[in-house]
Formats: C-alpha cells, sequence, structure tokens
C-alpha cells in the first residue's frame, strides 16, 4: 500500500488510476483460456466454453481450450474432436472439464486428462498411446485400451458405464478397488462411495428403474456423427442378446462334432471280418478244397491205373518169366 504522502494531493487521482489499470491487465491475463487443443464439430443449440469465469457460446468449428468446461444446454448437443483425434460426443445437460492436454504427434504420447462432472458422454479413442487417457468422474477414475464407450453421470448420483467397443479398466477414487471391463454391451456401475460394480447386463443393473435408458444412453439410441456406424443396437443391448450370447458352445463347434461322432477304428479281429475280406477268405478256400479234391482225384487214379498195370504186369511175369528175367539181367 503505498502511503499517501508519498505523493502529492494533485498526482494522487492519477496514481489511483494507474494501479487499477494495471489488476485490470493482470485480470485479463489471467482470464486468457491456455492453448487450443481441438474443435467443435458439432453445436446444437446452446453449448458454452467457460474458463475462469469468462464464458463464449460455442458454434460449429469453434477451438477448444485446455482448462475449459464445456456446458451443454438441456435442450442442447455437442461433439468435440482433440487434437489427437480422440472424439467427444455430449448429450443434454453434460458438463465436461477439458482437464489436461499434453500430446506429442511425434512420439503419440502424453498426458490426457478428461472430468466427465455430469451428464451424458459417448468417449472415442484417438491416436495417442493408451495408457496417456485418464477420463474421471466424481467417484471413479477411467483408463482405456483401444476403446469406444459411453458414460451416464447422475446428478449427486451413481455412474454408469457401458462399453460398447475395447476394453476399459476402472478404479475408485480413492484407488481401492479397480474392475477390468472387457465384454462390450454390459455395463458398470459406480455409486457415490466408489464401489465399482461387476459387469452386467442393462436388465441385471442396480436401480436402472431412475433413469430411462433413452435418456441415460442417447448415443446408442441415435448415432452421433463422430461414431456414425452402431456397433450395437439398443435392441442388443436392452434385451440382453449380446454377441457372446449367440456363439455356440465349444462342444457345438463342428470340428468337435466331427471328432465325437467319427467312427471307432476298428480291431485288427473286425478288420480281418470286413465283408470284401471276408468273401475273399471263402473264394480262397473254395478254391482251395477243389485243388485239393482234384488233387486227391488224381492221385487216386492214378494209384488204381497203376495198381492194375503192376497186377497185369505182374501176371505176364508169371506167364513169361524167363524173357522178362533175361532182360532185368542185361
Amino acid at each position: 500500500m503505498v502511503s499517501p504522502s508519498v505523493f502529492p494531493a494533485s498526482i494522487w487521482p492519477m496514481v489511483l488510476a494507474g494501479s487499477c489499470l494495471v489488476l485490470l491487465s493482470a485480470s485479463a491475463v489471467r482470464a486468457a483460456p491456455q492453448e487450443p487443443i481441438g474443435s467443435a464439430l458439432v453445436v446444437v443449440n446452446l453449448v458454452t466454453a467457460e474458463f475462469n469465469r469468462d464464458t463464449r457460446t460455442l458454434q460449429d468449428g469453434d477451438r477448444v481450450h485446455q482448462d475449459e468446461t464445456i456446458e451443454v444446454g438441456s435442450d442442447a448437443s455437442s461433439e468435440l474432436k482433440l487434437d489427437d483425434e480422440t472424439k467427444l460426443a455430449l448429450g443434454p445437460g453434460s458438463h465436461l472439464k477439458l482437464d489436461k492436454f499434453v500430446y506429442d504427434p511425434a512420439k503419440t504420447n502424453g498426458s490426457i486428462v478428461l472430468d466427465l462432472v455430469k451428464g451424458t458422454f459417448r468417449f472415442v479413442t484417438g491416436v495417442a498411446a493408451k495408457p496417456t487417457y485418464v477420463i474421471k468422474t466424481p467417484s471413479a477414475a477411467i483408463t482405456v485400451r483401444g476403446t469406444i464407450f459411453d458414460v451416464f453421470i447422475q446428478e449427486n448420483g451413481p455412474s454408469w458405464l457401458l462399453l460398447i467397443e475395447g476394453a476399459i479398466r476402472v478404479c475408485n477414487v480413492r484407488g481401492t478397488q479397480c474392475r477390468d471391463h472387457t465384454e462390450p454391451g454390459k455395463l458398470i456401475r459406480i455409486t457415490n462411495d466408489g464401489s465399482v460394480g461387476s459387469p452386467v447386463k442393462w436388465a441385471s443393473l442396480p436401480d436402472k428403474s431412475t433413469a430411462s435408458f433413452d435418456d441415460a444412453f442417447p448415443f446408442v439410441v441415435k448415432a452421433p456423427s463422430i461414431d456414425p456406424t452402431p456397433i450395437l443396437t439398443r435392441e442388443v443391448i436392452v434385451l440382453g442378446k449380446l454377441p457372446d450370447d449367440d456363439k455356440p458352445k465349444e462342444v457345438d463347434k463342428p470340428k468337435r462334432r466331427t471328432e465325437t461322432t467319427k467312427p471307432a477304428k476298428p480291431t485288427k479281429k473286425a478288420q480281418g471280418t470286413k465283408p470284401k475280406k471276408t468273401r475273399t477268405a471263402k473264394t480262397r478256400s473254395s478254391d482251395d478244397d477243389a485243388v485239393a479234391r482234384g488233387v486227391g482225384t488224381a492221385i487216386g487214379i492214378g494209384i488204381g491205373i497203376g495198381i492194375g498195370k503192376i497186377g497185369s504186369g505182374g501176371g505176364g511175369k508169371h506167364r513169361g518169366g524167363g524173357t522178362s528175367t533175361g532182360r532185368q539181367k542185361y
């Protein structure tokens, strides 16, 4: 504080005026938003960006800055794209703070922190390294791995997370409980005291009667332009007919059915009694019998004839033995 005695009374008003100008200039510098980090792609009705009590109305194509809070009117919506290609859709009544954005395109790393204060959101991962992202809710922090997910934050109430694609890890603000969510189409509920529920279908979600599905997840009902092709429809999620439910069980796979119904390999004994081999064996047996019978017949006939000749020769020998005996000597 400058003592009035330092300056003559005639110039004291000028000193006060100069001090006021200095204060105003300093205030203007502090109120200036930080570096631009993205753009508003779509603005429907009243959407504002506020920094240090300085509020401006957003229009399509306007840049958004670090440390700004984006507020969406009760009948409005918006879609943002950050400079790392992260995309955000904000539903009616949503509040989002662009808390921190440090991104090096050459290294695809940095630190991107977004505070989801209340309302409905869709988050689509950009090209930055996945550990870069931290998405905060009033009672939890979410880290992502190549992900699309929706968030519904009730005012002074719990948060609901609906996984659309990829995987997320949810930890309460105290870091005492964490849970991985890898089941698209299912939801995790985080209570005010930081209790992180397990992934469940919509039909099994606790306290779902406090808000309708269409109000909690408007971007499932009507896809935003940042993610125009729905992966999961409202009917699939609400009725619980998720893709995993349509997959056949392991025992029903075609390969497994072929293996279980394949005829057992015949034993050697069974192989010996195969029709083809049995017929061949019988044919060979009949032929052998025929040959045997033929040989036996021939032998019998030969023996009979031989015996007959021997008998006849004996008579001749007895009748003309001298001649025969003489021949044998020669």
